[in-house]
């Protein structure tokens, strides 16, 4: 039936019914709603509360897209509370522009306050006690966002309304991504996980919009097992502590996605480990941990053993350091083994070289033992002069045992100051694990596509205590062929991306990482550091120095220099995992947008703008509130960002992660997979 002529026939009869009290109520034919979120245009309402008064009319009616203005108002006599209060709820969050409030001519109402919200749980008021015409008022709204919005007025008189309609301003919506969502709530085999980062296995490319046969995941602790689908209580279940993932862009959607991990006589693995972190190997003696400062000589070494130092049973047994390229050396300091001096390097040969091959020797050392404090400062420096060198060798020639020979940490420095890293490794090393190293695990984060392999950064976990503490923050490389990750012939690499400052905060980089060749040569690189809040912090380094730690700089607030103890807090609130994204067009053109949960589990969604990739960022605007805490045990969210290679200009798509405080919560497996919510630009 056209619309004019449904029009027609509604006011006909409303007309031959309007001598009575009561409105006759009225079917309004439902019709396909043509809503092309556009500028200006009148935003569908999914429902309609009224909780505390009593109402005549047809609510049905009054919210229906389609029905003409002053068929079936409604009218409010009384309320159980002092006000009335209409709570409208849409399908999604929408920026508002307007509300076009049409009165009731016998009863118009004089004034009324405007809440809104993003869940339909948590309301702010926008407007309040806003007077209105006898017969329509527009109050504008200036696009503020929510998914409900609370009417509310006095509840001492009858008063009536014929209409109320929202307009979409300029802005945001924000939809929840049900399919993308529901894709990774699965009853077998990988049924779950934390933590999700996305690559285009294509050609690298993780810009919005990008073209791409195959986008790959990578996700931190993985549920393997069955779920029943009638109550999503885990049947059979084994945790592992990563996993990796697939989706087929040329695959109908439901189809498209499959996950790997490593399978071993039936049970699932991890198919990242930890073994290059833990134990006792030389690669210890570069990173931060034990030390109370990262990359000072005036930090205190601690006596513990778990995952600090160097240890051999084999006196004679060398330890060579890459520092990937050559360096004017200054000087060498040098903290011997501590968790017990006997096993510490009575004397060592120092030798150097340019290739690799050809050393030179520099001199013999003797090297006093360590004591039995625990936080004790260095043992010696070496004032090298400024001699060129690219590898480092220290041959062991006595320890003061008969048995093991070892060091505790080592530090580099050049004739510039600059703290060199090196990968670190050794002839021998001592294999046994204890304590907490037996705890370790990887926690992936994210990464970059670089010449065929992905890097990605991931976090040693050990227990701690009750929790789990982070110890280091690695780099793994592993080949891409033909569009899959062979994370069997993954390399492991050390970084100092984990540093303790002299302020009490400590820093950890890979949280986020943005590919920005594109535009000015450079991959950044970001983190955060933990003092007083959670600060955004940003490194950078060219395509081919990704493995050269020694070339990357880090953003001090004005320029990016080599000084990782430098990195300036540009935003605070950020949470452990983000993005920051360049937008290419739109209503963001030219801008740098970051994506985080405001303080890592807050529930609120959010982004800030900048004109640069570091900084300064606007203050954050909220986007989404998320809910699961209302309906699942014990849970919380966090760690909200942006998937650009999944994304389109225009429509950009979110994931976030739930989890819960309760273990045994676990079993229900709503709780742990990742959810995702879509931006999408108002069409102008």
């Amino acid at each position: 039936m056209k619309k004019w002529l449904l029009a027609i026939i509604v006011i006909l009869l409303f007309v031959f019914s309007a001598c009575t009290e009561t409105e006759e109520e009225i079917v309004i034919e439902d019709l396909d709603i043509d809503f092309t979120e556009t500028l200006g245009e009148k935003i569908p309402v999914l429902s309609l509360d009224i909780p505390y008064s009593s109402v005549t009319g047809n609510i049905a009616n009054f919210i229906h897209y389609d029905k003409p203005v002053d068929i079936n108002p409604l009218l409010f006599t009384k309320s159980t509370i002092k006000t009335h209060q209409l709570i409208f709820h849409m399908d999604a969050i929408y920026p508002i522009g307007s509300i076009e409030i049409q009165n009731h001519a016998t009863y118009p109402l004089s004034e009324i306050s405007v809440d809104t919200s993003f869940e339909g749980i948590n309301f702010k008021r926008v407007l309040n006690n806003a007077p209105l015409l006898e017969d329509k008022t527009t109050l504008s709204l200036g696009g503020a966002m929510a998914k409900s919005v609370k009417l509310t007025f006095k509840a001492n008189e009858k008063v009536g309304l014929d209409d109320v309609t929202f307009r979409l301003g300029n802005g945001l919506i924000v939809k929840e991504d049900l399919a993308w969502s529901n894709t990774f709530l699965r009853y077998e085999g990988w049924s779950g996980a934390d933590g999700i980062f996305s690559f285009n296995l294509t050609d690298g490319n993780d810009r919005i919009g990008a073209n791409k046969n195959t986008t790959g995941f990578i996700f931190s602790d993985t549920f393997v097992g069955k779920v029943n689908p009638f109550n999503n209580l885990r049947q059979t279940s084994r945790m592992i502590n990563n996993s990796v993932g697939y989706y087929n862009h040329n695959q109908p959607f439901g189809e498209a996605f499959s996950f790997d991990y490593v399978e071993n006589d039936g049970l699932a693995y991890s198919p990242y480990v930890p073994d290059a972190y833990i134990g006792k190997k030389a690669r210890n003696l570069l990173d931060g941990e034990g030390l109370t400062l990262s990359q000072s000589k005036d930090a205190l070494f601690s006596n513990s053993a778990d995952g600090t130092s160097w240890l051999s049973d084999q006196i004679g047994s060398i330890v060579t350091i890459d520092l990937k390229d050559s360096y004017p050396l200054d000087e060498l300091y040098i903290w011997n083994y501590a968790a017990n001096p006997l096993y510490g390097t009575k004397s060592f040969e120092l030798l150097i070289s340019g290739d690799g091959i050809h050393y030179t020797s520099i001199d013999t050392y003797s090297l006093d033992q360590a004591t039995l404090n625990d936080l004790q400062p260095y043992t010696m420096v070496l004032t090298l002069g400024g001699i060129e060198a690219r590898y480092i060798k220290i041959k062991t020639l006595e320890s003061y045992d008969d048995t093991f020979v070892g060091l505790g940490k080592l530090m580099i420095f050049s004739e510039s100051g600059q703290f060199l890293f090196g990968e670190a490794t050794d002839s021998n090393h001592v294999t046994d694990l204890h304590t907490n190293e037996l705890s370790a695990r990887l926690w992936l984060q994210d990464g970059v596509v670089v010449n065929g392999h992905l890097y990605t950064f991931p976090i040693l976990i050990k227990d701690y205590m009750d929790f789990f503490m982070v110890h280091n923050v690695g780099m793994i490389k592993t080949p891409i062929v033909n569009e899959r990750f062979m994370h069997q012939d993954s390399t492991y690499f050390s970084t100092p991306l984990q540093v303790r400052t002299s302020d009490g905060g400590i820093i950890y980089y890979g949280a986020g990482v943005m590919n920005h060749v594109h535009i000015d040569g450079y991959i950044y690189v970001y983190g955060y550091k933990d003092l007083n809040g959670r600060h955004l912090v940003s490194a950078r380094f060219l395509p081919e120095d990704i493995e050269n730690m020694n070339a990357w700089t880090y953003y001090d607030g004005s320029s990016y220099q080599s000084d990782i103890n430098q990195s300036y807090p540009i935003i605070v609130g950020v949470s452990a995992e983000l993005s920051v994204s360049y937008i290419e067009s739109g209503m963001f053109e030219g801008k740098y947008m970051l994506v985080v949960m405001e303080n890592t589990t807050s529930g609120k969604i959010s982004y800030a703008l900048s004109d640069n990739p570091y900084g300064p960022f606007t203050d954050y605007v909220q986007v989404f509130q998320t809910i699961e805490n209302t309906y699942l045990r014990g849970a919380f969210t966090y760690n909200a960002k942006m998937h650009p290679n999944l994304s389109e200009p225009g429509n950009y798509l979110i994931s976030y992660n739930v989890n819960t405080t309760q273990l045994g919560a676990l079993s229900d497996a709503r709780i742990y997979y990742p959810r995702f919510i879509r931006l999408i630009e108002v069409k102008s």
